[in-house]
């Protein structure tokens, strides 16, 4: 799949071969249309040139995650984590990857660092009520939804949605009492 966009990266970084943000530009790019093992080796020449950077990692740990590889995305995500401990995305992407794994303390650690690092991050304190809903900590989980609500207000239908969905979600028939508890 290509692109204007993609053609245009694909040219700068043939026209530039040791300039690791074309290569990390080019990625970009055909992740965008979907191309993720091309932008995996487009990232693999990013790496190459600047090893220390921190988002090529992430983002090439996002293809492979696209490209159902999720030992090598675990591997890249570290790594962009340990050069760049405050890249919030790198955690909460690892904190994805981890809750689809069935990893939900190790999940919710990592989403707990993505907020520590970005408090106004609603996806990853939404994320970290699921974990921590998961693990049967309901509190904690109701007390990370609210925080993913003072961010993003509309993220309430999918709140509901997440606490209906968990195996205690019938708990929760009562939509009124809900949210009550989520909104006070």
């Amino acid at each position: 799949m290509a692109d204007a966009r993609t053609d245009v990266a694909r040219a700068a970084a043939q026209a530039r071969p040791d300039d690791a943000k074309a290569w990390f530009d080019l990625g970009v790019a055909l992740q965008a249309v979907a191309a993720h093992a091309e932008a995996v080796d487009a990232y693999d020449h990013a790496i190459a040139i600047a090893p220390k950077s921190a988002v090529s990692f992430h983002n090439r740990g996002l293809a492979h995650c696209a490209l159902g590889r999720r030992d090598l995305a675990l591997d890249d995500f570290h790594r962009s984590i340990l050069l760049a401990p405050h890249l919030a995305d790198a955690h909460f992407n690892l904190g994805n990857l981890l809750a689809e794994q069935g990893e939900r303390a190790e999940a919710a650690a990592a989403f707990r660092r993505a907020v520590a690092t970005r408090p106004d991050f609603a996806a990853a304190w939404h994320n970290l009520g699921d974990s921590l809903q998961a693990l049967g900590d309901l509190d904690g989980a109701f007390d990370a939804y609210r925080a993913a609500l003072r961010h993003a207000p509309d993220a309430f239908p999918r709140i509901v949605n997440s606490l209906a969905a968990h195996a205690r979600g019938t708990l929760w028939l009562d939509f009124e009492a809900l949210k009550r508890r989520l909104l006070d």
